[in-house]
């Protein structure tokens, strides 16, 4: 019985258990970060197959950029469960297509997710194939996928830490984390690093891994400024490393911590154009 309670104690003490805690509590600080209880804000994706010319990362043509309307909401105990609704409003041809997204803290409780296509008056809800396979299809075109989109569990990845890294002139962490066997089979990806600011608890870069187990995507936030006293990541890029395709995805506008009712945060949203126009525009008052 010493004995085994000698080798438990090594474990507990152990300079790898110690690390993947500290890991774990690294993310769990980024996740708990302050983000304001609502958010509205106009947002302009920008997306285009890019190639190198003269050193330089350029669009091969004229890049397709799409605008809409964000409005987030918290809710829950510990406003951990999340409701978004985003509203194009150009190009003119795929004005009033929306998405709806909720997002829940309990465990086990996935992302419900519609796509609302307005030149069929229809809603949509997004899912797998079946209960063992990831989403598929991209947010507006972009390369930012539905699973992108979603929130994170804690509870559904194992966390090390690799090192640590200057990155943008930035003392960071490299955090390495791998989904647990239940996610991972409802998982795009296998795993992702991500190099988080020591002292701000922000990602600032991260490498997502496809289910091969190679580098599938590359993404960069940058930008970063206050709102309101709140941090905020105003412009993020994504890098599909298979498709040499890039998007922008900029925060033009941006309010916090107004008041957002909840029946906008619906179905109705999508499919009552005047429901919808209204209350936009009392949101877009606050930029």
């Amino acid at each position: 019985m010493k004995k085994l309670i000698l080798i438990f104690l090594f474990l507990w003490l152990s300079p790898a258990f110690v690390q993947a805690e500290d890991a774990r509590q690294i993310i769990r600080e980024v996740l708990d970060r302050d983000d304001g209880t609502t958010e509205v804000a106009r947002v302009s994706l920008s997306t285009c197959v890019v190639v190198k010319k003269s050193k330089k990362i350029i669009c091969k043509s004229r890049p397709r950029v799409k605008v809409m309307d964000m409005i987030r909401k918290d809710y829950g105990p510990n406003e951990k469960d999340h409701k978004t609704v985003t509203i194009l409003l150009k190009p003119a041809g795929e004005k009033g297509i929306g998405f709806l997204q909720y997002d829940y803290e309990q465990k086990g409780k996935e992302t419900d997710q519609w796509l609302y296509l307005s030149a069929l008056g229809k809603v949509k809800r997004i899912v797998s194939g079946n209960e063992n396979e990831p989403k598929t299809g991209s947010f507006f075109g972009s390369e930012l996928s539905y699973e992108d989109m979603e929130k994170r569990h804690i509870d559904d990845y194992t966390y090390r830490i690799l090192g640590k890294e200057t990155y943008a002139k930035r003392e960071c962490t490299v955090i390495e984390s791998v989904p647990v066997p239940s996610r991972a089979k409802k998982s795009n990806y296998s795993k992702s690093l991500n190099w988080v600011d020591q002292s701000r608890r922000i990602i600032l870069k991260s490498i997502l891994y496809n289910r091969q187990g190679k580098k599938a995507k590359r993404i960069y936030y940058g930008d970063i400024k206050p709102v309101d006293n709140i941090l905020v990541t105003h412009t993020i890029v994504i890098f599909n490393i298979d498709t040499r395709r890039r998007t922008y995805f900029t925060y033009d506008k941006i309010a916090l911590n107004i008041d957002v009712k909840d029946e906008f945060l619906s179905q109705r949203t999508l499919t009552d154009g005047a429901f919808r126009g209204m209350n936009l525009k009392k949101y877009q008052s606050h930029f």
